[in-house]
């Protein structure tokens, strides 16, 4: 084992340890729980420190878990109470198109599916949840975009480029702009085939009550079924699941549930 990975293997026994004492520990109380020399553990959690994963009280010089870690824990209950709350109406979305669902939020300079709904048909898309996308040729990557200011998108295109996926990849940003402009008009973004050939995909964003898209919730299928004659009907029930989820997350918003 290189001396890096057990590094990274000390720190994170060293945070689980503080987390299952429930308390904050001493040096010397982490050294005798872990058997680890003092000077060891010391030097850990300096970083770990710096990096604010711990926190050290400065009169009693114990260690307790810090702000980042409480910020992580934050995202990550936000994200499965979102998706908990969503999956009934991504089923609901495979009963009424016929296709498989999926909900994904921006995630830095990509998109993050957290969760999709299958349908029976023996054809269907598969997006593992974690998985990322592009933002430029991605449905739920397009209603990000078009959810940020233009300097946003400019600052995005020129970190990540536009490379082309298939022949009807958007690789310049004049006709990105353009695609986001339809977007906001139209209401939802579509992927026709820009990622994947023989796959066409649509999307729309969910918004919180200051009217920003905090997730996009849209449907994937074969161009077989997935028609451009029934992009307007998806569209609509695409659209019209967004809305719904919306209503109540702005009724009982995700902020409130993690001071229940």
């Amino acid at each position: 084992m290189s001396e890096n990975v057990q590094s990274v293997e000390r720190a994170l026994d060293i945070i689980n340890t503080i987390v299952a004492a429930n308390r904050s520990l001493s040096v010397g109380e982490l050294s005798q729980s872990m058997g680890l020399a003092p000077s060891t553990i010391h030097r850990i959690l300096q970083t770990l420190t710096v990096k604010n994963y711990v926190f050290q009280d400065p009169q009693t010089k114990r260690y307790d878990i810090g702000p980042e870690i409480v910020d992580i824990s934050s995202a990550l209950y936000l994200r499965y109470d979102l998706v908990r709350r969503v999956r009934p109406y991504l089923q609901e979305l495979v009963e009424v198109t016929g296709e498989t669902a999926h909900i994904a939020q921006l995630y830095g300079t990509t998109a993050m599916y957290l969760s999709q709904v299958e349908p029976f048909s023996m054809v269907r898309m598969f997006t593992t949840p974690g998985s990322i996308a592009p933002l430029h040729c991605s449905d739920v990557g397009k209603v990000f975009l078009a959810d940020l200011p233009t300097a946003r998108v400019d600052e995005i295109v020129r970190k990540t480029g536009l490379p082309a996926r298939t022949p009807h990849t958007i690789t310049n940003e004049p006709a990105l702009l353009a695609e986001l402009l339809c977007v906001r008009s139209q209401g939802y973004a579509l992927d026709d085939e820009e990622r994947e050939v023989g796959v066409r995909c649509l999307s729309a964003g969910i918004l919180n009550g200051a009217r920003k898209v905090i997730a996009a919730i849209g449907v994937a299928g074969p161009t077989s079924r997935m028609s451009r004659g029934r992009i307007e009907e998806v569209s609509e029930a695409v659209i019209g699941m967004a809305r719904r989820c919306a209503d109540e997350l702005i009724r009982q918003p995700m902020a409130e549930l993690v001071g229940d």
